[in-house]
């Protein structure tokens, strides 16, 4: 379990007669939102349940829909998996309580697939009390990413133009499959794999465009290049320079 943990999503609840009376939820997650998570990756997500006020109970939930199909939960110690589609667990009094559940990325999950946590708090003020709680919660999630390719950058005088050249592959494993489209450009692929961007005279701004590559599995994954035509005037080196 790692050291680190990265926040996901946060959700509150108060009795509306008293708003003394009531709870937050804390969504955490020992994989940072921010990376891609690969394929048969597992990450732990932690729930931690605080009441305040003194409710009879205040529960916690986890709908378990967070995964979008992509995604399998392989343990859940401390969160009964209810028939209405949650994982949940409660906090009795002003007791804080924390469980954890452990998921991992299907082997086959699509590229670009979301794993999105939504948690929802509630409270009931005493035994056999109306449960008052918070809409369904969503904030931080994670893109499923095979591999991680970096964009790329060029500058380019108006109509100037710019060569990829043949095995131009970001990372090992790929092969190069072809390129998307350009709103203010000309593509060309030749037979070698080189990829040629002619700009179009008279643009001045930014450009992009995909390259498509594929690894061993026939999965397909996608870099970004990036454009700029024009000059950069007093900010040289802020991109690299094609053409």
């Amino acid at each position: 379990m790692s050291d680190v943990w990265y926040p996901i999503a946060r959700a509150w609840v108060a009795d509306p007669q008293d708003a003394r009376v009531g709870g937050t939820l804390e969504l955490l997650a020992d994989w940072d939102p921010t990376r891609p998570v690969p394929p048969g990756q597992e990450l732990t997500l932690s729930l931690t349940v605080t009441p305040t006020g003194g409710a009879y109970r205040t529960y916690g939930y986890l709908l378990d829909d967070l995964t979008g199909g992509a995604a399998t939960v392989v343990r859940h110690p401390g969160l009964s998996h209810l028939d209405n589609g949650r994982y949940a667990t409660y906090a009795s009094d002003a007791e804080p309580r924390t469980v954890s559940c452990l998921l991992r990325v299907d082997e086959d999950a699509g590229e670009g697939a979301v794993l999105l946590p939504r948690v929802v708090i509630g409270l009931m003020r005493a035994p056999g009390a109306k449960l008052i709680s918070s809409a369904a919660i969503s904030y931080a999630g994670f893109r499923v990413r095979r591999h991680w390719l970096p964009g790329q950058s060029l500058t380019l005088r108006p109509g100037g133009r710019a060569v990829l050249p043949p095995g131009h592959t970001p990372a090992s494993g790929l092969r190069f499959m072809g390129v998307g489209v350009a709103r203010h450009g000309t593509l060309t692929c030749l037979p070698d794999g080189s990829v040629t961007y002619q700009a179009d005279p008279a643009h001045l701004g930014y450009d992009h465009f995909e390259l498509a590559f594929e690894d061993e599995r026939g999965h397909r994954v996608w870099s970004e290049v990036t454009v700029h035509i024009g000059d950069f005037g007093a900010s040289p080196g802020a991109l690299a320079t094609y053409g």
